[in-house]
């Protein structure tokens, strides 16, 4: 069997190069797979490109916020963290699907539903400016800009009011943004059933330019996102900084007054030791449970700390993992029927070179047999013409 493969494959050679200059045979590779549309690649690219702009606008109001505020302001401060992390978190599961349409429409609704928020749900009085307001509303108008660029004007404007209902029905009541998929309702709105709607990766180029604007992402947005959550934990933590450093400097100014006390009197520090030991005791006791306490809040909140960056860590190694097994599929595939098309190719070239050669021995041996015919009888039938033609004559002259 690998005989004959080989065997075919140098015939399919040989005959592809005998016959290309001929233009006898047109080869033409198809890899079956379904590519996206031009509407498709235009919705994935601007939708993703629409998300960067987000992250930025979003980080660059949080950041001037965070200046207005006290860096001790507990409140505020978790607030716009808060915000930072469920905004971006939100959109990236948005904007990154499979579905182009689908990314398209939960981005729209989810920075509505932003919008929203901040404009006349709970969040409008929650920052000391107006900045906030102000970015949802201006990202609210681009997504819907860019949908109408999208979208055709009668899909447009059925689309817009669906947004608009489904963003209503379901607002955000607090910064843990919890989002609600409005693709599926968005099929329904538009009579589209769910079973006739076809997700495709699209070509091989294009599945592998989703896969690495996915690992783009995450290499970018999963430090800032752990950083913050980080942030947000030490803010709210009871164990502070400053109380520490305090304790410590008044510990060991404590520590180098009792030490020139105790090395200038001598007698009288031998007695004072023997009454303070029963007095001193209980405050030393207390002070040894309140450290213990501190320490084992901040050992909670660094171990907590660690099992948060672990689950990250391993929620990333397993998303990588997914996306290498995805490309392995998708190259497999392409391999299989990329060897399917071959072997095709292979049959049909040795059939129409069967046939081919059938046809030039046919017209070889008539060529054949006319030469032959020419060679051998033609000068026997000129001379037994030229013959007659004489004797014709010879009698003619007799006669006379």
């Amino acid at each position: 069997m690998k005989h004959l493969h080989r065997l075919r494959s140098a015939l399919l050679l040989f005959f592809v190069t005998l016959v290309s200059g001929c233009s006898l045979l047109e080869i033409q590779l198809d890899s079956q797979t379904t590519p996206l549309t031009k509407q498709e690649l235009n919705m994935r690219l601007m939708t993703r490109e629409f998300s960067r702009e987000f992250f930025t606008q979003v980080e660059m109001t949080a950041d001037s916020l965070s200046s207005k505020y006290d860096e001790t302001d507990v409140m505020n401060q978790s607030h716009i963290l808060l915000w930072k992390i469920h905004a971006e978190e939100g959109l990236q599961q948005s904007a990154y699907q499979v579905s182009p349409a689908a990314g398209l429409i939960d981005t729209w609704v989810f920075t509505l539903q932003m919008e929203q928020f901040f404009v006349s749900g709970p969040g409008k009085s929650m920052f000391i400016t107006e900045e906030a307001t102000q970015t949802a509303i201006k990202l609210s108008t681009e997504i819907d800009q860019l949908a109408k660029s999208l979208f055709k004007s009668d899909s447009y404007s059925t689309t817009k009011e669906f947004v608009q209902k489904f963003a209503a029905l379901h607002p955000f009541e607090n910064l843990m943004f919890a989002r609600v998929p409005a693709y599926r309702e968005w099929l329904k709105a538009q009579g589209i059933d769910e079973s006739e709607v076809t997700t495709t990766l699209g070509t091989m180029p294009e599945a592998l330019s989703d896969v690495s604007d996915r690992l783009s992402l995450m290499s970018e947005q999963t430090p800032k996102l752990m950083t913050w959550k980080a942030q947000l934990i030490a803010l709210n933590s009871n164990v502070n900084g400053d109380d520490i450093r305090g304790a410590i400097q008044s510990f060991q100014v404590s520590a180098e007054a009792f030490r020139d006390f105790v090395e200038n009197n001598p007698e009288y520090m031998r007695d004072l030791a023997q009454k303070m030991a029963i007095e001193l005791q209980p405050l030393l006791n207390d002070l040894d449970v309140k450290t213990q306490d501190k320490l084992t809040q901040l050992s909670a909140e660094r171990q907590a700390l660690d099992d948060m960056v672990a689950r990250e860590r391993e929620e990333l190694i397993k998303m990588i993992e997914r996306e290498r097994k995805e490309i392995a599929v998708i190259v497999n595939s392409e391999r299989e029927l990329f060897a399917q098309d071959l072997d095709k190719i292979s049959q049909d070239v040795l059939t129409l070179a069967v046939e081919k050669l059938i046809q030039l021995i046919k017209s070889t041996i008539v060529y054949f047999i006319l030469f032959i015919l020419v060679i051998f009888f033609a000068p026997l039938g000129l001379g037994y013409a030229l013959g007659k033609r004489a004797q014709v004559k010879k009698e003619q002259k007799i006669t006379d």
